[in-house]
């Protein structure tokens, strides 16, 4: 384990621009998980980073962020997988869990030795909890959970499922939990691997509970706080995704000007058009100007859910817009299959629809201007 940040950060991206970027679309192509890559990155100890020990040197959550960009330049799906496990398995457990809980499960996802899946999403509500229909009931015993999740980030490899549920106590009191599950629970299945148009490597699968039985000890943090967990979650998670989303859009971006750059026998080159260089200087601008934001949002407000909304939304266009312009200045090139272009614009897709789609993120950032009842 690294504990110095610059040594960290530049193995990582020497490890990025070099060895993952050779392998990036072998494994689009295959859609296999690429666990020599997860395993290498997490003996570093990345995932440590997250989890900020005040007695430690390794750096903070700022500085994984960074990491997130710098690999989803070159392989978003492998961001994808490291962004899910840091947001959605170890985060939750690290601000919220009991003691018990941490010692049962914290180490062993820090150190990739078991996957978590962090299920809030079904079918009809999305992320919604207050659509949820997933219901957890008390008895003396413990909780009874029912309820289809879908599209969840892992869930083909997780032990690990921290489930998002309504509840409704013995006294009758209704409110929302987060509970701890492990794989083999008697009534819970994960369903069949999703087809995915881009971050292929990521493995989804839905996620079933059929009257789940799970202790009280299974509450996360022993507390009825499912509203101010799960917010503070989607947070991590949205600023992990926009550090993935601008990844994506530099990845494209270099990849285009490479392609523009070429000596051609007849002709100029496609950069030295005049069109062609305005319209991507406007594309690196637009990166700088995204990127500047995620880092003061990371300095000034990373727990305020309207501006996580916001450069999450600003960072999800930003990617699929610049995957997109490059497509066009590279023409018939970029749309071919034997480039790695195209795979950007599939990958790009994804950060607008998953960690929230861009309309929720632009309902949230409504918020305080719409008429109270």
């Amino acid at each position: 384990m690294i504990k110095n940040q610059e040594k960290l950060t530049a193995i990582v991206e020497n490890y990025a621009n070099t060895t993952i970027r050779e392998v990036a679309t072998q494994y689009d192509a295959s859609e296999q998980f690429p666990q020599a890559e997860w395993d290498y990155l997490v003996n570093l100890g990345i995932l440590y980073m997250v989890v900020e020990p005040p007695e430690s040197l390794i750096p903070s959550y700022k500085a994984f962020i960074r990491l997130i960009r710098i690999i989803s330049k070159q392989f978003p799906a492998l961001g994808s997988i490291l962004l899910t496990q840091a947001s959605y398995a170890i985060w939750p457990l690290f601000q919220f869990g009991t003691a018990a809980q941490k010692a049962r499960y914290l180490e062993p996802l820090l150190k990739g030795e078991i996957f978590g899946s962090f299920a809030a999403n079904e079918i009809d509500s999305g992320s919604n909890l207050q659509q949820m229909e997933t219901i957890a009931l008390e008895t003396a015993e413990g909780w009874i959970i029912t309820g289809e999740k879908a599209f969840i980030s892992n869930a083909p490899i997780s032990t690990l499922f921290s489930v998002v549920s309504k509840t409704r106590s013995l006294k009758g009191e209704e409110g929302f939990g987060v509970f701890l599950i492990d794989r083999d629970t008697e009534g819970l299945t994960v369903g069949p691997l999703e087809n995915k148009m881009g971050i292929k490597s990521l493995p989804v699968a839905g996620v079933s509970l059929k009257s789940v039985f799970v202790p009280h000890t299974a509450l996360l943090g022993d507390v009825m706080q499912g509203l101010k967990q799960v917010q503070s979650v989607l947070n991590r998670n949205r600023l992990a995704i926009s550090a993935q989303a601008i990844g994506i859009a530099q990845g494209a971006l270099d990849r285009g000007l490479e392609y523009v750059s070429f000596e051609r026998n007849i002709g100029k080159r496609l950069i030295d058009l005049k069109t062609n260089q305005y319209r991507l200087a406007d594309v690196q601008t637009k990166i700088l100007a995204t990127r500047a934001f995620l880092l003061q949002t990371l300095d000034e407000a990373p727990d305020d859910t309207q501006r996580v909304a916001m450069i999450k939304l600003a960072a999800s266009d930003l990617a699929i817009d610049v995957t997109e312009t490059i497509i066009n200045v590279t023409g018939g090139y970029g749309y071919m299959r034997n480039n790695e272009i195209e795979r950007f614009v599939r990958d790009a897709k994804i950060t607008a629809i998953y960690g929230g789609s861009s309309d929720t993120q632009r309902y949230i950032i409504a918020e305080p201007w719409r008429l109270k009842s």
